[in-house]
């Protein structure tokens, strides 16, 4: 009688155990998903940035606004 009661809990064990550890595997990758998707987004507004203040240095202040336009875009 205990038996088939014993092998029903231990396998709901398993079960949740396995479900935890698969959200906690998709949480990390999401979260690494995340920091590099930020990382790109904060190279491409420096990459502006420094394209932005090489036009006005050249003083082609026309490609600096759309430089400046790019990078509001971008953040």
């Amino acid at each position: 009688m205990t038996e088939p009661l014993l092998a029903f809990a231990l396998l709901g064990a398993i079960a949740a155990t396995s479900i935890g550890c698969a959200r906690i595997v998709s949480w990390l990758l999401d979260r690494r998903d995340n920091a590099a998707s930020k990382l790109s987004r904060e190279a491409q507004v420096i990459a502006l940035a420094k394209a932005e203040i090489a036009a006005t240095k050249r003083g082609d202040l026309l490609a600096a606004a759309r430089y400046a336009e790019q990078q509001e875009r971008a953040a």
